[in-house]
């Protein structure tokens, strides 16, 4: 709520600014405008630059036809995910986004942090407006002026073509120019991901080795001792763990108390009096153990009289039973009066389910005839109630993004999940995960504030390329999209009716493209109330 009004307070005082520098004759007198709340600054400078840059015909010749091809590419995925989000995922979403998520401004969105955002923005435009000029450049017409867009900070750049020189052109001229600007995000979005996954996240490796915790089951001994996602933990009462399947695949004396040495925040630290054992990380309804009770952060001393020190002894304990079993069994729970944990004396058996059913209802994939007739609990567990990767588990899989890609459904999800680090909190990259690592190689001189700094940087120039980018194909006039559309809906027409005028054409393309880019504005408003239908 403070953020809201620092944001209001910010933005009328700058309305204020803009009022007054307007009255007084400021803006004008240094080739500046409104628009809006806006402040458009045009110059004539840089002319020269776009013209030496688009002097090099054979680049630019190939870039135009690259463009092209790219924003085809991009607005056929973009009309396919806007339909699949419509059709397919919104009626999965009990809770509509904020209007402000779909914004992709620094300081209105809020995954999207203001210095960072700030620069991403500013690149993906630069580049977004120089590829526009330089290919106007190249179609031998005109730019009449370059500029800035302000509100409060630089919001953006633009280059103003000759308007009437665009329309008199060809076809392809025109459509080159639209092009460029999305192509050159796009690719400019590739390059620098392959600097961030491939340079700056392939150059650290882990300050600690041992298993690393991504996540802690609610209730459980690590929870209560204090231990949170991204420690590392070290040793368990003297025992050295090197990696997750040391501490996953090591002997527990069930319901005694350890200790637990832990790295976080750069430090080593000490969990005293952890109880010991395999923790339940959740229960599944209608199945045995939420049946009769049990609940995720208890931990699991034995079944069937038999002690559960390990994973291995509970996959042995359970392939001896048999589904509707009825079978003993002791768990502890955290009692908050005594503040420790006790034995559960409400939970002494549990009759168990049929683990081909639970797996036929759930994994079916996995599912396996061995299966039918044997017990089966309907529960999780984790030792200690830590989730653990390796060490490098969050390096490995920024550093190679695309490792484990044997599909097309692998890829998509791939790229999803880098565009979703903002909204799993992992962009920007900061303590305590960046505590996790150290830069080497080439950057071991580089002081860790810089380098993170730095990585940060490149990650946000291209997460803003790429939105920037995708959202300028979409198939929706005054969108660069929207434009590409128009011309090949028209060049379309040329070869399915050639005898058709050229005001036939333009009725009918007119028409396929309004109802287009309406489509297109539903799909996103879909987004916010879709949910809330």
């Amino acid at each position: 709520m403070i953020g809201y009004l620092i944001a209001l307070v910010v933005f009328l005082a700058w309305l204020a600014l803009v009022i007054v520098a307007k009255k007084r004759g400021w803006l004008e007198r240094r080739s500046m405008s409104l628009f809006g709340p806006i402040i458009m600054w045009r110059t004539r400078k840089g002319r020269d630059f776009i013209e030496k840059l688009a002097s090099t015909e054979r680049v630019w010749t190939v870039f135009g036809k690259v463009s092209l091809w790219i924003c085809a590419g991009a607005m056929a995925t973009m009309m396919l995910l806007l339909v699949w989000q419509a059709v397919v995922i919104i009626p999965q979403v009990e809770e509509a986004p904020s209007p402000a998520l779909i914004v992709g401004i620094p300081g209105i969105n809020p995954v999207i942090p203001v210095g960072y955002g700030i620069l991403g923005l500013a690149v993906a435009m630069v580049a977004h407006e120089f590829a526009h000029g330089i290919m106007t450049r190249h179609g031998k017409m005109g730019v009449k002026s370059l500029g800035l867009l302000f509100l409060v900070f630089p919001i953006g750049a633009f280059v103003e073509p000759d308007e009437k020189q665009l329309e008199a052109t060809t076809r392809s001229k025109r459509s080159k120019v639209f092009a460029a600007g999305p192509a050159s995000n796009l690719i400019l979005a590739v390059i620098t991901l392959s600097l961030f996954s491939g340079v700056m996240m392939s150059s650290v490796e882990p300050v600690h080795d041992g298993a690393l915790v991504i996540g802690v089951v609610a209730d459980s001994p690590v929870e209560v001792a204090g231990i949170t996602p991204y420690s590392v933990i070290e040793s368990v009462d003297g025992e050295r763990i090197e990696s997750s399947g040391d501490l996953n695949d090591r002997a527990a004396d069930p319901g005694s108390s350890v200790s637990v040495n832990y790295y976080f925040d750069g430090e080593l630290r000490t969990a005293n009096d952890v109880v010991d054992g395999l923790v339940v990380s959740y229960t599944v309804d209608g199945y045995a153990a939420s049946d009769c009770g049990i609940e995720p952060g208890m931990v699991l001393l034995s079944i069937n009289d038999t002690v559960i020190v390990n994973f291995d002894r509970l996959e042995e304990v359970m392939t001896d039973t048999t589904a509707d079993q009825m079978v003993n069994v002791t768990v502890m729970r955290f009692d908050q009066t005594l503040d420790g944990f006790v034995v559960a004396d409400d939970i002494a058996q549990v009759q168990l389910g049929d683990k081909w059913d639970f797996f036929y209802e759930y994994y079916p994939d996995e599912n396996e005839p061995s299966f039918v007739g044997r017990g089966y609990l309907g529960a999780g567990f984790h030792m200690l109630g830590v989730d653990c990767r390796e060490a490098d588990h969050y390096s490995s899989a920024l550093a190679h993004p695309f490792s484990d890609v044997s599909s097309v459904g692998d890829f998509s999800m791939s790229w999803l999940k880098l565009i979703a680090l903002p909204f799993m909190d992992l962009a920007p990259l900061r303590s305590p995960l960046t505590d996790l690592y150290q830069p080497v190689g080439g950057f071991e001189w580089m002081p860790d504030g810089a380098f993170w700094m730095l990585t940060n940087a490149i990650y946000w120039i291209f997460w803003l390329n790429l939105m920037l980018g995708l959202t300028n194909v979409l198939p929706a006039v005054p969108l660069d999209g929207g434009y590409l559309f128009r011309d090949g809906m028209d060049y379309l027409l040329t070869k399915v009716r050639r005898n058709s005028t050229k005001e036939e054409r333009d009725r009918i393309v007119g028409s396929l493209t309004l109802s287009l880019a309406l489509l297109v504005l539903f799909l996103i408003l879909w987004m916010l109330i879709g949910p809330r239908v």
